[in-house]
């Protein structure tokens, strides 16, 4: 249903999103409005009538577009306005991203902007002549009449304009590659230089608000840039810097109110500078970004450092949430919590953040005599902690976003108890008030279906935390299990064995066909795996799927990948190199590339033949405007230095346990960590892998000799080291790295 209720819907006809299996899709099946989805159905109707295709593409966890749907869609007298002068089609964005980006860039292109909803006029030829985003109930009418009168009066105009624009699209997007590849050091040092320019020193994060975390864009590349500079006496001061911003903006974050104090994980982002007021929804893809971001930055401090223990603490509670909240009984994650919510059981229309906020009332009530510690730790006031100019339709008057406003230390101090005693009865506080809401507050919608490439970005988190978080963080499962799971999921519901190709998402059944993110997260989060679980099955799966994308997407004339699979209505097949809220296809097939031909490394020169492909592909944006590659320019940064195979012979894991928490408590980027078990040797990967089947002969012909011994050697472009057996010189040997 949409996120308002609206009087008789219940007896209303549903329209034919009732057999969707989308989520967001699914909300709008009892809408009056005579939705389509896209598909052909929808296309012939309107060549059928003449009309023009009103095309609105959003996703369930949408604010904004829940609000446009109550206003407009749920509104008869705009309906009627809708049926009668457009053929309509509802698109959910995450199962079509194909869709959405080729229409999204003409929004951006004609108007300078975008965001969701999305709303484009298309002619039925699907060529677009108009477009914009949320528009109020009055104003939408009006579009919606003024533009049937241009196609009712001038109908060649509108296709004219319209078969321009998908001319200059496609021009656009067939940019010749070049031989001449700009300097990617200077590339990196150009992010470095414009994100040291627009650090928020105060509060943390990259510009004012509203605040996005965007990983792939700031930590991500922060921790690279850091960890590659951190040695050389010219570059350490800028290289502390960015870890020192990126670690910043990530205890900000967690510290803010865009953290759920009450019951984990991350909201989307912030409406105000200091990460305080949140749009409320919770992204999976959020999630596996800055769970991966804040292993990798916790492992570039001291193990003394506070900031280090917040940022485990945050990868921690990421881990818990998702265990509990986003995952489906057969183990794959879900895709999103809803922003807006019923205030409780018996209330009729949703507001944003109703699950999440408190009066101080309400806390008092709830905490009694533990309430005004409370209160003074996480910032509660009396009238309410929301400034109104961040709470645009005044649903968070006299409400209180939580977040920590002091440091136990200083509540302690305030109410004269020890930090150990402070520090129980907050976590007693936050129990209560979890216990609270779950029983009397309705959560908001969760969005069930299960993406394949979130799925991936949630595997890389889960695999890296698995290598640093200990029993001490209390984790209900073990994040190693949680990544296993999730991806078994795919492999059994999302991935044909016999033709290697993926599907899109699941809900009651597979969905759309794999995009070109799918493969290149997924490929991402099973070498991720792998390092973590030292299970060959997963290096090899991730094998195929590359030769799977280099089949579906590769472009053969003009290099790189294209971002989404064949398809006769998606008038320009596009690349789009550049990252947003997820890093880009292209940077993550990029660096996918570079770790498969250390890992099957008979193949490194058609691998490294590809992923300079995409470099060439990219060449005119890395040299104009590298910051919106980010993540290409650091993983090409990480080549250029050289990857490392850190290969660990662990004839049992006691034996070499402790040469693998020495390897899991570096972040070393350029590391490909390789596992070599003499009893059950990986015997398939070394097929693809010189080294491997070198070290396995000599394991073989040496049954009971040096080659069988725990130890660790570091290969680099293809030669190796001689195996060190002793921990103390394996850390050296690390270090130095």
């Amino acid at each position: 249903m949409s996120t308002n209720a609206h009087t008789g819907s219940a007896e209303r006809k549903q329209n034919r999103l009732a057999d969707s299996k989308s989520p967001y899709l699914l909300q709008h099946a009892e809408n009056p409005v005579d939705w389509y989805e896209w598909g052909q159905e929808a296309f012939d109707a309107a060549k059928r009538h003449n009309k023009p295709i009103f095309l609105s593409v959003g996703y369930s966890a949408c604010h904004w577009c829940h609000v446009l749907a109550h206003e407009s869609f749920e509104d008869e007298v705009t309906a009627k306005i809708m049926n009668e002068h457009y053929v309509n089609i509802k698109v959910d964005r995450e199962e079509r991203p194909d869709v959405d980006r080729l229409y999204m860039t003409f929004l951006q292109a004609t108007t300078g902007g975008g965001g969701w909803p999305m709303s484009v006029w298309l002619t039925p030829e699907l060529h677009p002549f108009f477009a914009g985003t949320y528009f109020p109930q009055g104003q939408f009418r009006q579009v919606l009449l003024k533009l049937a009168e241009v196609w009712n009066n001038d109908p060649a105009r509108c296709a004219e304009v319209g078969k321009s624009v998908i001319e200059q699209l496609r021009n656009a997007s067939n940019i010749a590659p070049s031989a001449s590849i700009p300097s990617i050091s200077a590339a990196s040092i150009s992010i470095y230089r414009r994100l040291e320019k627009r650090y928020d020193s105060r509060h943390g994060g990259f510009g004012g608000a509203p605040k996005f975390p965007q990983p792939s864009q700031t930590t991500h590349f922060l921790a690279r840039y850091a960890a590659l500079n951190m040695r050389d006496t010219t570059t350490k001061k800028d290289a502390e810097q960015a870890r020192d911003m990126a670690v910043e903006t990530m205890v900000k974050i967690y510290n803010g109110g865009i953290r759920d104090v009450v019951g984990g994980g991350f909201s989307r982002y912030s409406v105000d500078e200091r990460w305080h007021v949140p749009h409320f929804e919770k992204m999976l893809y959020d999630e596996g970004q800055l769970l991966s971001s804040a292993i990798e930055l916790s492992l570039l401090l001291p193990c003394d450092a506070p900031e280090r223990t917040t940022l485990q603490l945050m990868a921690a509670d990421i881990v818990t949430y998702v265990a509990r909240d986003l995952r489906s009984p057969e183990g794959g994650f879900y895709s999103a919590e809803d922003a807006d919510s019923l205030p409780s059981s018996d209330s009729t229309v949703k507001k944003e953040g109703a699950f999440y906020v408190w009066t101080a009332k309400q806390l008092d009530d709830l905490l009694g005599a533990e309430a005004e510690a409370f209160k003074y730790h996480f910032g509660v006031e009396a009238k309410g902690n929301c400034d109104p100019s961040h709470d645009i339709q005044g649903e968070l008057k006299g409400q209180n976003v939580l977040y920590t406003a002091h440091t136990p230390e200083e509540t302690a101090k305030k109410f004269g108890r020890s930090i150990e005693e402070t520090g129980q009865l907050l976590k007693g506080s936050l129990a209560k008030l979890k216990e609270y809401r779950d029983k009397e507050r309705p959560r908001p919608h969760l969005d069930d279906k299960i993406l394949t490439c979130w799925n991936g970005l949630m595997i890389s988190g889960l695999s890296k935390a698995s290598e640093v978080l200990d029993e001490s963080f209390e984790l209900s499962e073990k994040a190693l299990q949680l990544a296993e799971d999730s991806a078994t999921f795919i492999r059994q519901r999302l991935y044909d064995e016999s033709t290697g190709e993926l599907r899109r998402s699941y809900r009651e059944g597979p969905g759309p066909t794999g995009q070109a993110d799918d493969y290149a997260f997924l490929i991402q989060g099973l070498l991720d795996l792998y390092e973590a679980s030292g299970k060959e099955e997963y290096a090899l799966w991730a094998i195929r799927l590359q030769e799977k994308q280099d089949e579906l997407f590769w472009d053969s004339e003009g290099g790189g990948y294209f971002s989404s699979a064949p398809d006769p209505h998606i008038l320009v097949r596009m690349k789009d190199p550049q990252d947003g809220a997820e890093p880009s296809a292209q940077s993550v097939a990029f660096w996918n590339l570079q770790r498969l031909s250390h890992f099957a490394e008979d193949r490194h020169g058609a691998y490294q033949e590809k992923a300079r492909g995409v470099l060439e592909t990219d060449a005119q944006i890395l040299g104009q405007a590298p910051y919106a590659l980010a993540a290409m320019v650091s993983g090409a940064l990480l080549a250029e230095k050289g990857l490392k195979q850190f290969i660990v012979t662990k004839p049992s894991y006691s034996e070499a346990a402790s040469f693998l928490k020495a390897v899991h408590s570096r972040f070393i980027p350029q590391r490909v960590l390789i596992h070599l078990d003499p009893e059950h040797p990986p015997r398939e990967l070394a097929e693809v892998n010189a080294t491997l089947r070198a070290l396995i002969e000599d394991v073989d012909t040496n049954k009971d000799g040096d080659a069988k011994r725990a130890s660790v050697r570091v290969c680099e472009n293809f030669a190796c080291g001689l195996p060190v057996e002793d921990l103390e010189e394996v850390e050296k040997m690390l270090d130095s790295a």
